[in-house]
């Protein structure tokens, strides 16, 4: 039981006259003086919650059960001169809803606001330092009903709190979401539409966090590939279609390594058209992407050596002419050595472009451990020397690329050299005046394969001296995860599998799958 204060506990007369009572029962003191009748004081309210039965409705006469329909007698209580009065209640009706608070608060109506708010800030934001306005051109070209985005957004969100219930209302988004685009793609206006490239984009990067394979992210990426290539390139002259454009080529080109597969993008008209109106919206970023377009081919190119060298041992076993074995070899070490000088080629280029980067940004400083700020496990300075920093994640997501394209090309340029090499292949060591340079080809620079091992070597500790920034949690929330991983996973094999350089990596890659639930290592597997 409780009273609900006025503005004054004096008498009714009081009241209206507007003067202050001396509240003497049973008579005021100030009416008498005035030779007024004191009409005496008013009963205050009371509210009197019935914790023992929730459901009771509070009626101004009795208390009526919902369920039964059975009338109780009103409440009494005791006024200060002893005598009994009734109970007034405040609200004529008051249901138990209104008074009983809930146990819990019900966010399910918040739930879209709070999780699209999580990601922009986690992930997006991160990304986005003003130059293409990343956010922005995400919350308008997304709807807010567009499953694919809810998806996206919910699994991210579920992922992080390690929420199942939530990661199950991911998979029902994508589901929604696969319809959608499957519907509209059966729909000629709609497949020219920006929309379904934003779906496709979008049902990509939720593979990415999800997914316990590759089979997923690698089949949304083809179809990006597919239609990419048949919008064509001048239909991405404008902001938001470069934009879609820019985000789609780091898939495409992931899947076409993956697959070994040449890609579209390393076509001249691809490279150069969708900037052509306006060239100084092509950052350094692009260029470098620019650079990797063209690594899936010569990946592919590799393996087809790699075929061609198999039957050339398989025409030697079956003991061909020797000027049969001659010719083959003649074309395969001439195929070899260009293929060497394409790799030395873009090797050079992408060097190039490092040069140029470095002169653009500031020189690197060491990362500064601050409490709580790195969500990695500890950092092995005495390995790696001191972690490096950047001035913000968008710049640190041009030095992870470098070094994940660098790491890529030193691998296929090692692989390259030494199958152009005399002394490569075992079906050339047979001959018996061993003159293998009698046949055209193409005179190689000399180069040092244990450099290129090296250098590869070095390019897997940068990216490990920059875990520690990537990771930082209070900087970048999610966004540094899903830039550092890729180089992570390519710095893996080249550590011997007991090193401890190799057991950090591990060590990493297992916290990051116990923070943000996913299995990222099985991406490329």
């Amino acid at each position: 039981m409780g009273n609900i204060g006025g503005r004054s506990k004096g008498c009714t007369t009081c009241q209206r006259r507007r003067v202050k009572c001396d509240e003497r029962h049973p008579n005021c003191k100030r009416c008498e003086k005035a030779s007024l009748k004191c009409e005496g004081f008013p009963d205050p309210l009371h509210i009197i919650l019935d914790r023992s039965c929730p459901q009771t409705l509070q009626t101004s006469g009795t208390s009526v059960s919902p369920k039964s329909g059975a009338r109780r007698p009103k409440a009494k209580r005791r006024s200060s001169n002893g005598e009994a009065s009734e109970v007034r209640p405040l609200l004529c009706s008051v249901t138990r809803d209104f008074y009983t608070p809930a146990k819990s608060l019900n966010l399910s109506a918040f739930t879209e606001n709070i999780q699209s708010t999580f990601f922009v800030a986690h992930a997006l934001s991160k990304l986005d330092f003003g130059q293409k306005a990343v956010t922005a051109i995400w919350e308008t070209m997304s709807a807010p009903d567009d499953p694919s985005k809810r998806a996206l957004e919910t699994a991210l969100f579920g992922r992080f709190h390690h929420q199942p219930i939530i990661c199950e209302a991911s998979s029902k988004w994508y589901g929604k979401a696969l319809i959608k685009l499957s519907d509209d793609l059966r729909t000629p206006q709609a497949v020219w539409s920006t929309s379904v490239l934003r779906s496709a984009i979008t049902l990509t990067m939720y593979e990415l966090i999800v997914a316990t394979s590759s089979h997923g992210w690698i089949h949304h990426a083809g179809a990006i590939s597919r239609l990419l290539e048949v919008r064509g390139p001048y239909r991405h002259q404008s902001f938001e279609e470069r934009l879609l454009l820019e985000a789609a080529r780091p898939l495409i080109i992931a899947r076409a390594a993956v697959e070994a597969k040449r890609s579209f993008l390393e076509r001249t008209d691809w490279l150069q058209i969708p900037w052509a109106l306006d060239p100084d919206q092509k950052s350094l970023r692009d260029k470098l992407v620019d650079l990797s377009c063209l690594v899936p081919g010569l990946i592919e190119d590799r393996r087809d050596l790699a075929r061609r060298k198999r039957n050339m041992a398989m025409l030697l076993a079956n003991q061909c002419s020797w000027d049969d074995h001659w010719d083959q070899v003649g074309r395969y070490r001439c195929i070899a050595s260009a293929l060497v000088l394409r790799c030395d080629k873009l090797l050079k280029d992408v060097r190039a472009w490092k040069e140029v980067w470095d002169e653009q940004s500031n020189p690197i400083t060491p990362f500064t451990f601050r409490s709580g700020t790195s969500s990695s496990p500890d950092y092995p300075e005495d390995l790696f020397g001191p972690p490096t920093s950047f001035h913000n994640l968008y710049e640190a997501n041009h030095f992870s690329m470098y070094y994940q394209v660098l790491t890529s090309l030193l691998r296929l340029t090692y692989e390259c050299h030494y199958e152009a090499s005399p002394t490569a292949s075992d079906m050339t060591t047979c001959a018996i005046d061993g003159s293998l340079h009698l046949k055209p080809g193409v005179e190689l620079p000399p180069t040092d394969h244990d450099d290129l091992l090296v250098e590869r070597r070095k390019c897997a500790v940068q990216v490990c001296r920059s875990v520690p920034y990537h990771l930082s949690s209070e900087l970048h929330g999610c966004g540094g995860v899903y830039v550092i991983m890729l180089p992570l996973l390519m710095a893996r094999p080249i550590f011997r599998p007991q090193a401890e350089e190799a057991k950090y990596i591990d060590r990493v890659l297992a916290h990051l799958a116990g923070i943000w639930g996913n299995q990222t290592p099985q991406w490329f597997g």
